[in-house]
């Protein structure tokens, strides 16, 4: 599609059941009205399969094929995903640092908590709650990026802006797993664990790396 955009080509749009051509557009005009969308409603646009697995942990259950609307939660299909974030704007003293401790605190309490309310979850089919136990999925995230952003007189669209984001993400990232890890270690992995153990590393290294 990307090459059929930069060739000015058309574009067939197909039927998911019949696998027959519904209408033939022009690939550009698509392709800005996805980006136009996107912009608009602050919902991803494209998701790039080869990049996004590349960070699949559990690969041998299938692959990543989409994400919900907002983008947070990127899994296989039929999972589902308790969610919960972070305000950004309480762990900002007065003297405008970032309280790192208290931070990495409230991380670790809230992915105890995530897993804990995989067990008490309602799920809307059969198949999604199979999973979702087989897998576990929790996501923990933050709010108020903006909001912490102009308090420490940072640009939202700047280098420091995007360095600052990537610091928080990495350190809410690696507490996550170091706290699932232990949980692992007196609970057990979860069930689909096993089969994926060399690619949960994979990823692992993967973080690892982008974080130095």
């Amino acid at each position: 599609f990307l090459r059929a955009v930069e060739a000015d080509e058309n574009w067939d749009l197909v039927g998911r059941r019949d696998g027959a051509v519904v209408k033939t557009i022009r690939a550009r005009d698509l392709w800005d009205q996805v980006g136009e969308s996107a912009w608009a409603s602050a919902d991803p646009g494209v998701q790039y399969h080869t990049t996004v697995n590349d960070w699949h942990t559990c690969p041998n259950g299938g692959d990543i094929r989409g994400s919900n609307p907002c983008s947070e939660y990127m899994f296989l299909d039929d999972t589902a995903c308790n969610l919960a974030s972070l305000n950004l704007l309480t762990f900002q003293r007065a003297d405008g640092s970032f309280n790192v401790q208290s931070f990495s605190h409230a991380v670790r309490l809230w992915t105890i908590t995530l897993e804990v309310s995989v067990m008490m979850a309602q799920f809307p089919a059969k198949r999604i709650a199979e999973l979702s136990y087989r897998y576990r999925t929790l996501g923990l995230g933050f709010a108020n990026l903006g909001g912490l952003l102009m308090k420490s007189g940072l640009p939202y669209d700047s280098d420091p802006g995007r360095e600052l984001c990537g610091a928080i993400s990495a350190l809410m990232t690696g507490i996550a797993y170091s706290t699932s890890a232990e949980m692992a270690s007196e609970l057990g992995a979860f069930p689909g664990y096993r089969e994926n153990a060399e690619h949960m590393m994979r990823v692992m290294r993967n973080h690892a790396r982008a974080a130095h």
